[in-house]
């Protein structure tokens, strides 16, 4: 089988990791059984053929982007150069006119925005880093923007959030391509712990509690995600903070952005997912220990949050040895 073919344009002040880490993810896919590549990289550049990342490390274009381009898969990488509005311009211009000439067209954080400055996406799902969603809703309020997923697939169209969710992504394509034994292997490769689905959220429950500037509610949800199997319903956690269970609702609310029992939820469906993910444990032992009343409960739970069941997550993204 001829290797799929995969181009990435190039600017100032792109990100450097955001072109490294989903390009390395291709080049460490190998069809099963075979030496040949999966996919084959030319690296295009709209201007000068020299490039500045955005940490200063400089880069290098094989060529200027072609008159009459062609690749299987465009890939379009972040960094705060994009939205340098000639950068921005250039890029979106050039995406207009020549889109049709790609199978599929990725971006990688901000690379959003030169997909959503050419019109493309328009009536279309993006997604991109979480920090950057309401100002890319605000500019293209003609794009669907989906703030909290870590990738998405609209189409022809696929986005991603931060640096590390290109490269999940770049494994999702692999696994879609290739087969999910070469996206398992190419993840190994690369040392990843985990290859998340694309409807997991950008950052975890315990990385959000790390922002809510309220000393009470902070304590009280730190001892909620080490106490999961314990009564987290709103007035077991109101008696907690010495408040009532309708103005502890409402303060929750306010500091966290989400009601309390769906906050609880989250952290138990991160615990069961980080516990399936860990090896060959019972889904039994993963609700309990979760917090949940039933397997049928944390089953149904669970693949409304992240779209797969609880065993096929096991079966497909668990960290097992080589064989």
């Amino acid at each position: 089988m001829a290797p799929f073919t995969i181009a990435a344009l190039l600017y100032d002040g792109v990100n450097a990791l955001d072109v490294a880490g989903p390009l390395e993810a291709f080049a460490a896919a190998h069809p099963e059984g075979s030496a040949a590549p999966g996919y084959t990289v030319d690296v295009w550049s709209l201007g000068t053929l020299d490039i500045r990342s955005e940490s200063g490390l400089a880069l290098r274009a094989n060529r200027r982007a072609p008159e009459q381009p062609h690749a299987d898969l465009l890939l379009i990488p972040g960094g705060p150069g994009v939205r340098e509005p000639r950068t921005l311009q250039a890029l979106g211009d050039w995406l207009r006119r020549h889109h049709g000439a790609f199978a599929r067209i990725v971006s990688v954080c901000t690379g959003a925005y030169a997909i959503a400055e050419s019109g493309i996406a328009n009536g279309r799902t993006l997604t991109t880093h979480w920090a950057h969603a309401d100002d890319l809703r605000r500019r293209y309020p003609r794009v669907r923007v989906q703030s909290d997923a870590l990738y998405t697939q609209d189409g022809t169209l696929y986005s991603s959030g931060g640096v590390t969710a290109g490269i999940d992504l770049a494994l999702a394509i692999i696994e879609r391509d290739l087969g999910v034994r070469t996206a398992m292997i190419a993840a190994r490769e690369l040392v990843v712990f985990l290859r998340r689905t694309g409807t997991q959220a950008q950052f975890s429950e315990p990385l959000r509690l790390q922002a809510i500037d309220d000393d009470g509610l902070q304590d009280v949800c730190l001892w909620a995600t080490n106490h999961l199997e314990a009564d987290l319903s709103v007035e077991a956690l109101a008696n907690r903070t010495n408040m009532s269970p309708r103005q502890f609702a409402r303060r929750f609310r306010a500091a966290v952005g989400m009601t309390p029992g769906r906050f609880i939820m989250r952290l138990r469906l991160d615990r069961a997912r980080t516990a399936l993910a860990g090896g060959r444990v019972s889904i039994k032992r993963v609700a309990g220990s979760a917090g949940f009343q039933s397997v049928d409960g944390f089953r149904r739970a669970f693949e409304r949050e992240l779209g797969v069941s609880p065993s096929e997550y096991q079966q497909r993204f668990a960290n097992r040895k080589p064989r």
